[in-house]
């Protein structure tokens, strides 16, 4: 059997005590909260909006662009997702399944997906035009809208998952620890083949965790 530690997952853990997003902001540092200000107003002008299905179905191609866009500048990718992916999701889930689009004037320049399993809400895949990313800081202010739906849905926390450890910290994700565990009937294979295999799907990420709240 050979065991090998993978990114760490980030998990929010919400505070039962905060009722409103009010209280999330102002449980952050000075620093990050100064990083909070500044975020959402180069954000001012976007226009948020969750999607129907009828929308979703008639934006497809734009999705899979934005998707494929962000997708495309990972390290490594074992698979993409069909040009109909979400679509169909909203389908197979109806209301436990959201997607949230950004418009700046009238054209989609971002997006974010989020599964309601039960009290917990998992994001799942998001796009953004890259251009644009910096100058409205796109893909921070998805996560606060991520953690904003978590508190204002009382929510236990929010599965941020493996990728953009440090920024994800930054708005109150921990790492927590992952691991998976491989076995080949050749000795031989899972001694050379597949710790080379590994190493490759699972390059080693240097990252500072940040501690945001007070």
């Amino acid at each position: 059997m050979y065991r090998v530690e993978v990114q760490p997952n980030m998990v929010f853990d919400i505070p039962e005590s905060w009722t409103t997003t009010g209280d999330y902001i102002s449980s952050f540092r000075k620093k990050y909260r100064d990083r909070y200000k500044t975020a959402r107003k180069k954000g001012f002008t976007i226009v948020k909006k969750e999607l129907t299905l009828v929308e979703i179905e008639a934006l497809e191609a734009d999705l899979f662009q934005l998707y494929k866009m962000v997708s495309d500048g990972a390290g490594v990718n074992s698979f993409v997702l069909p040009r109909d992916h979400f679509s169909h999701l909203k389908k197979a889930l109806n209301t436990q399944f959201k997607i949230f689009a950004y418009f700046l004037d009238n054209k989609l320049v971002g997006f974010y997906t989020l599964i309601l399993n039960n009290n917990n809400l998992e994001t799942y895949f998001l796009g953004y035009n890259k251009n644009l990313q910096h100058k409205h800081q796109l893909y921070l202010n998805m996560l606060y809208d991520m953690a904003f739906y978590a508190i204002e849905n009382h929510c236990v926390q929010v599965i941020y998952a493996r990728t953009a450890m440090e920024i994800k910290s930054s708005v109150g994700a921990r790492p927590r620890n992952m691991h998976i565990y491989m076995k080949h009937t050749n000795n031989f294979i899972a001694n050379t083949i597949l710790k080379i295999i590994v190493r490759y799907l699972n390059p080693t990420t240097a990252w500072q965790e940040r501690h945001p709240f007070k």
